[in-house]
């Protein structure tokens, strides 16, 4: 092998040079001949390593392997010449012919020798200086200016924005990327797009990638996509493909916007307008209930004095009463809850507490709960009926709910009192405590949040937001204390509402 100098640029004048290899060996020994010759080295042995080293450093020359594990080195010198157009491009290949590459200033052997490469790298070298130096027409400065600004929008986009190559390969990442999705960019640039796909999807993206090889652009397509920690995404996808400058795809861009939290609206509603019906439903059944009830009430009521029917009989008979009460009180409930109107009168918290315990008390005997309630007061406030009734409907239940999994006792009270906020603002406290599992601290800042729920699938998230707009409408206060300490756990939400407001 040849040991004659070659002449290379000034020093004054140093190039960094970034060389990509997966064959460990052999980069280690063309950094040192490189580094010899006066040059500034820096290697990587895979994409994404390359990436970082790249986008923290200003290189001048990339000298990478055509192959990079089972994937071409060309999404990443297209990605790396999208942030610096100015890059020369040396393309190393193991192969006894040189594949056909596009953008690149060079394609080599590696069989050619040390002198080929590095006689190269000066020829490269002096040309791509010349270009970056003495090539920088306005023209240029106001297409690197371009560039720089679409690089900024891109990366304080609110959407997810990224690209991918053609055997759909994350070539970028933005910031917002980062947080819907909970990857860093060095977590996936190189890595298969199919990563963020759940299970029940396997197929999609190569939908999609077959799609844009044809030429086609895939416009707000909804989807599922799945999260770092695990957690499913509603996502609206738009997929573009990216051409080079003779009109030939070359990757594909997508922009991501998560759609989540309409889809849970979309939902709530959908079971707000079931409720509703069953509501209408049940209170027409409750209706037509109620004329057989009076009939059988009445039979009842003679045979329970009928002189010629021994003891047993009419303990028979008034056991049955018993029950047919039982049905009445839920009949008029569930008749009453329909019927409610929406004109603000004086409502008694007690009553309606005691409406809300009936409703729910099969549910509370099945699950061996005890209910103590400490009344002090019929807690006389004005307002509307049905929107209060939906306050602690939504905390009493939620609490025999926790109760279910642990604990064993509902606390319901009700007393006059002051506001703390205002001791001239007379009002009402209510209470309900349990003394279930109680709320984890990271829930608990956020759990009056819209669609933030604790209860997984079962749960809408819109019950305790529900709750506080309507204590809110009524100028009162809600609070929640509760600790998660097994042994100690418990929760308890303390409202206070004045006796009366204006909205």
């Amino acid at each position: 092998m040849s040991t004659e100098p070659i002449s290379v640029l000034p020093p004054s004048q140093p190039f960094r040079i970034l060389c990509v290899d997966d064959e460990a060996t052999g980069l280690q020994f063309r950094r040192m001949v490189l580094e010899r010759r006066g040059f500034e080295v820096q290697t990587a042995t895979s994409a994404p390593q390359a990436m970082d080293i790249f986008q923290s450093g200003n290189f001048d020359l990339l000298i990478t392997d055509h192959l990079l594990g089972r994937n071409t080195s060309y999404g990443m010198i297209a990605e790396m010449k999208r942030t610096n157009p100015h890059l020369a491009v040396i393309v190393l290949s193991g192969m006894a012919e040189s594949p056909d590459a596009q953008g690149v200033d060079a394609v080599l052997s590696k069989a050619d020798g040390t002198d080929a490469l590095l006689n190269k790298v000066e020829e490269v070298m002096r040309t791509s200086h010349g270009r970056r130096i003495l090539g920088r027409t306005a023209r240029d400065i106001e297409a690197e200016k371009t560039e720089a600004l679409l690089a900024a929008l891109v990366q304080s986009s609110d959407d997810a924005i990224f690209a991918k190559t053609l055997d759909a390969r994350f070539m970028s990442w933005n910031r917002a990327a980062e947080i819907m999705y909970g990857y860093k960019a060095d977590e996936v640039i190189g890595k298969p797009v199919a990563m963020l796909l759940p299970p029940d999807r396997p197929n999609e993206v190569q939908s999609i990638m077959e799609r844009l090889r044809r030429g086609e652009k895939v416009d707000h397509f909804e989807t599922v996509r799945r999260a770092k920690d695990g957690h499913l995404l509603h996502v609206s996808l738009t997929v573009s493909p990216i051409r080079d400058s003779r009109g030939e795809i070359v990757a594909a861009s997508t922009i991501a916007r998560n759609i989540s939290e309409r889809k849970m609206a979309e939902e709530a509603l959908r079971s707000s307008e079931r409720l509703a019906v069953a509501g209408r439903l049940a209170a027409t059944l409750a209706h037509e209930i109620n004329n057989p009830l009076e009939s059988v009430t009445n039979v009842l009521y003679l045979l329970a004095r009928t002189e010629t029917w021994d003891d047993n009989a009419r303990h028979f008979v008034n056991a049955a009463q018993e029950e047919i009460e039982k049905i009445r009180d839920i009949t008029r409930l569930t008749l009453g809850l329909h019927r409610q109107s929406i004109s603000t009168g004086q409502v008694s918290i007690r009553e309606l507490i005691d409406n809300v315990l009936a409703l729910y008390k099969r549910r509370i005997e099945s699950y061996g709960l005890s209910v103590e309630r400490q009344y002090q007061s019929a807690g006389l406030v004005d307002g509307i009926a049905a929107e209060l009734r939906q306050v602690f409907s939504n905390l009493i239940v939620n609490a025999v709910d926790a109760l279910h999994t642990s604990g064993s006792k509902l606390v319901v009270r009700v007393r006059d009192s002051l506001d703390w906020r205002d001791l001239n603002t007379r009002g009402v406290r209510i209470v309900i405590a349990d003394d279930g599992p109680g709320i984890p601290p990271a829930s608990q800042s956020r759990i009056f949040e819209q669609f933030y729920t604790t209860k997984g699938h079962e749960g809408t998230g819109l019950g305790l937001w529900v709750t506080l707009g309507i204590v809110r409408k009524y100028a009162g206060t809600i609070r929640l204390k509760s600790n998660f300490k097994p042994g100690r756990s418990c929760t308890t939400f303390s409202i206070f509402l004045p006796v009366t407001h204006s909205e």
